[in-house]
């Protein structure tokens, strides 16, 4: 398990051909799946640039490793063209449940390294399990409320 917070700015590199492709900079994450689909890679290209979690070939403490340089692509959809803008960064997002309760601001994402599976939603001190995931949007994240909570 590896928190977000720890990855970001880490350096994306191709294992065909040994080449730094840029770092991390965001994730796309499919909410319904509770999975990261893929990241957002900047640096050595002006261009908004994606590489999917199927050709991540490892994701280790000093770097993520692609298959190949032909991994990157452009932004298939809106989703993943909000991601690369900035639009749906996570980082300090609101976090309220679906009762309209704000949970705190997210300050971290807890996910497996091998799968992409998001395990919790930090704010704060609290870990918010990954099951209560409703959705991502431009202005706050939506999850599930505790069972009993403001009843």
């Amino acid at each position: 398990m590896i928190r977000l917070s720890e990855a970001d700015g880490r350096p994306v590199l191709s294992r065909e051909s040994a080449e730094r492709l840029g770092e991390l900079m965001h994730v796309v994450v499919d909410a319904p799946s509770r999975r990261i689909t893929a990241l957002h890679v900047a640096g050595r290209r002006r261009k908004a640039m994606m590489v999917g979690w199927a050709d991540i070939a490892g994701f280790g403490p000093d770097g993520i490793v692609v298959d190949g340089d032909g991994s990157m692509r452009p932004p298939g959809d809106d989703r993943e063209r909000s991601v690369a803008g900035g639009d749906l960064d996570l980082d300090g997002r609101l976090v309220l449940d679906d009762r309209g309760d704000s949970q705190g601001a997210l300050t971290d994402v807890l996910f497996d390294e091998e799968s992409g599976r998001i395990d919790a939603f930090v704010c704060g001190e609290r870990e918010i399990p990954a099951e209560r995931l409703r959705q991502i949007g431009p202005f706050c994240v939506i999850v599930r409320a505790e069972p009993g909570a403001g009843e």
